[in-house]
């Protein structure tokens, strides 16, 4: 999150705290993908402009593994 500027990181901490209530279903500001399973692990990914942050559901939590530009792409999942 270093390279994001305040207004980006703003923006990006207030969806990612969304997700506590439904990390499943996206909402406007925020697109929400199931990028399948990986090591019997089902990862989700959040759209938050160019950002992309990865997470997988516990029972009463969401961990977020991954935070990165769009560019990057998900070629660490495979």
């Amino acid at each position: 999150m270093r390279e994001l500027d305040a207004r980006q990181r703003e923006r990006l901490r207030i969806r990612l705290g969304e997700l506590e209530v439904d990390p499943f279903r996206p909402r406007p500001k925020a697109d929400i993908k199931n990028c399948g399973k990986h090591r019997d692990v089902t990862f989700y990914r959040l759209r938050v402009g160019d950002f992309r942050a990865v997470y997988v559901v516990g029972r009463d939590e969401v961990k977020v593994t991954e935070i990165f530009r769009r560019g990057r792409g998900y070629r660490w999942l495979d």
